[in-house]
């Protein structure tokens, strides 16, 4: 079976539909981004000023608590950098569904 040009706008209609719901997260990864990157600077102040471990804290070190933000920075920058490539791909996409010519 061939791809027309009619069945690739009822694809790409579906995958509009999620690129959309994929972008709008991006506020939130943002958040979590600020939230994730405030962690990093208390445990920096904390350890420099050797406090303790908070009680309750899962961590059993200041490195291992940082270790464990650092992951979440990295992985809050793909979340958004992978964002970034899919409003490129949705305006991509939709140009195509509103300008290819029916066959």
């Amino acid at each position: 079976m061939s791809l027309t040009v009619s069945i690739a706008k009822n694809v790409l209609a579906d995958v509009i539909s999620k690129t959309k719901k994929s972008i709008e997260r991006e506020g939130a990864f943002l958040k979590e981004l600020m939230d994730d990157q405030a962690t990093l600077a208390h445990i920096g102040k904390l350890e420099a000023d050797s406090e303790p471990l908070p009680v309750g804290c899962p961590y059993t070190s200041y490195d291992e608590w940082r270790d464990q933000i650092e992951k979440e920075i990295k992985s809050s920058d793909n979340s958004i950098n992978r964002i970034s490539i899919e409003k490129a791909e949705l305006m991509a996409f939709e140009y195509f569904v509103e300008t290819a010519p029916e066959e």
